[in-house]
């Protein structure tokens, strides 16, 4: 298997002046109406972190940590409505587009007081019979149910779909955001590597992988470094421990930062001193199958093409493949659509889009997983996160 031509890339880009700017206009509203018409949806309710994030340009983390509503309204005609808990007005209005920034009572200790809220809003617009798009996986049950006694002869649909077309390809802003992001990470990782020694620590290790991803420019981490060393190299997401590396030992990491709210997500596996023949045959057919997915990963290829491509490539090489998938889109979330496996087979893949392609491989006692961002375009997908040549593992000395 051959390296795609243009896959290496050692510099980290600086962000320019208009990815640096907050992300208020990667969300298309037009497009999102012209979806709105085409199902026959008169609103929008966005209450998720993540989507209210990408249609609003502001960042509600209380949304996260307490449960508390955000609120973002989409009529197909008439201009939206932002709704925030009082204490988040003030950051709401210096960072989103939308000008009608509004404020309700209660909080998280009085949750049905915010659906009370949606409800009044929504009759404001007139739309106490329409049909409504709401983020029904997001939503809490107990909060519809109230919603749909306060609006009984309103129709409330599933919405979630229509983002997860929208986030799957990205604008230029998001892709050079993620294109730094992931490739802060990967340094981050190498550099980690680096200065590790025999004995250190797990702990010790994803420690300073967590304070270089901080240096090289995430806000946060995502949501921390998994990292294992010895036999926990077969757990998935392991939590780093007091165990000491030693000779002949693999040693695998999983992390990611937030960079201005879009994430990263790498994995690398090193082998402490020299690698034994088990360890090479399995890292040589994990970063084989990362190039396989890339050549597949053409525009107009669907993911089931892609699948195929990375099941011909395990059976070339003597092993089964029968894995979920073996990659995913990402942006604002870790996890976004399309997953590269059988179950969005029929996703066709477009120019901008970008990926994470996570193949990995057990041989004996012997695990490798590697994680690289690809960004779809003309030809085979490129490589935006390999700091260094991953052709060869890393040897930690």
């Amino acid at each position: 298997m051959q390296r795609p031509q243009g896959a290496l890339n050692i510099t980290i880009p600086g962000p320019s002046s208009r990815a640096r700017s907050l992300m208020n206009m990667v969300f298309d509203l037009a497009k999102a109406r012209r979806t709105m018409q085409e199902e026959g949806i008169d609103c929008i309710v966005v209450t998720s972190h993540d989507n209210t994030y990408y249609s609003t340009g502001s960042s509600i983390l209380t949304r996260i940590h307490l449960r508390r509503l955000a609120a973002a309204f989409f009529p197909l005609d008439g201009d939206p409505v932002f709704g925030v808990h009082a204490n988040e007005e003030m950051a709401t209005r210096t960072t989103s587009w939308i000008k009608d920034i509004r404020t309700y009572a209660g909080g998280e200790w009085e949750p049905l007081k915010s659906i009370d809220f949606v409800a009044d809003v929504l009759r404001e617009k007139g739309l106490e019979k329409a049909r409504i798009g709401m983020e029904l996986l997001d939503f809490p049950s107990l909060c519809l149910d109230h919603l749909r006694r306060l609006l009984p002869s309103a129709e409330f649909v599933d919405i979630e779909h229509i983002f997860d077309r929208m986030r799957a390809v990205k604008s230029a802003e998001e892709l050079e955001l993620l294109s730094v992001g992931n490739m802060a990470t990967a340094k981050a990782i190498t550099i980690a590597f680096e200065i590790a020694r025999p004995s250190d620590t797990e702990k010790e290790i994803a420690r300073n992988i967590a304070n270089l991803i901080l240096q090289y420019g995430a806000n946060r981490l995502s949501p921390q470094v998994w990292l294992a060393a010895g036999e926990n190299i077969h757990e998935t997401h392991h939590v780093p421990t007091d165990y000491r590396i030693k000779k002949g030992d693999l040693v695998h990491v999983d992390t990611g930062g937030f960079f201005r709210g879009y994430r990263s997500d790498i994995s690398r596996t090193a082998v402490v001193g020299e690698p034994n023949d088990s360890q090479l045959k399995a890292y040589e057919i994990a970063v084989g199958a990362e190039w396989a997915t890339a050549e597949a990963m053409t525009p107009g290829a669907t993911v089931m093409d892609v699948h195929n491509a990375v099941k011909r490539f395990y059976e070339s090489k003597g092993f089964e493949y029968n894995k979920a998938v073996v990659g995913h889109s990402i942006g604002i979330a870790c996890h976004e659509f399309p997953f590269l496996g059988p179950s969005h087979g029929d996703w066709v893949l477009e120019p901008g889009m970008f990926f994470e392609v996570e193949p990995s491989i057990s041989i004996g006692k012997e695990r490798v997983h590697t994680e690289d961002s690809f960004i779809v375009e003309k030809g085979p997908a490129k490589n935006v996160s390999e700091y260094r040549d991953i052709s060869e593992i890393q040897v930690i000395r």
